[in-house]
């Protein structure tokens, strides 16, 4: 899903300012979709000049305005059909496994210790979509607590995965 889905799906429910947007993505969209954090501005931007958005400004007291986005009839049309086009393969990417495929031109210290920093970090995604399991049950729709639920089970079935990794780096001879 690129930037303007995204932001196109988010806006179907509410009104949103960046910085919702921002928080939203941060906690439900980062760890799987592969969008850029930095997009989403530059992405508003573009979908207001395209009418899928519009802009306005919430004046508040003793803090800076608001912009506050709103979905237009068009984008709506824009999201729905981009919804029902077929998804395509997903792409993995990892900077684990495309190291691990060139860890015998390291050390075996090294190599395990590359692996347990990279458990590490999906350890810290698995404990931060943990974090907000009282959320997302309380706010989630039955098909956002599917997604959550599978993100979930990603980052710990990836977890024994980068476990049986490190038993595999340490028992092999040099």
């Amino acid at each position: 899903m690129d930037t303007k889905t995204f932001i196109l799906g988010l806006l179907m429910s509410r009104n949103l300012s960046g910085y919702d947007i921002k928080k939203t993505f941060t906690m439900s969209f980062s760890y799987f979709s592969g969008l850029s954090y930095g997009s989403i501005y530059p992405a508003l931007k573009k979908m207001e000049s395209e009418e899928l958005i519009t802009m306005s400004i919430k004046v508040q007291e003793n803090a800076p305005n608001k912009k506050i986005y709103t979905i237009t009839d068009k984008g709506r049309d824009v999201f729905v059909e981009s919804l029902k086009k077929p998804v395509k393969e997903d792409k993995m990417r990892s900077g684990f496994l495309s190291k691990l495929f060139f860890f015998s031109e390291i050390h075996k210290e090294e190599r395990v210790e590359l692996a347990r920093q990279y458990q590490n970090v999906v350890k810290e995604k698995e404990e931060n979509l943990k974090s907000v399991n009282e959320t997302a049950r309380r706010t989630g729709d039955a098909f956002q607590l599917i997604n959550y639920e599978f993100g979930l089970r990603f980052f710990s079935d990836l977890s024994k995965n980068i476990i049986d990794t490190i038993e595999k780096l340490e028992n092999i001879e040099e």
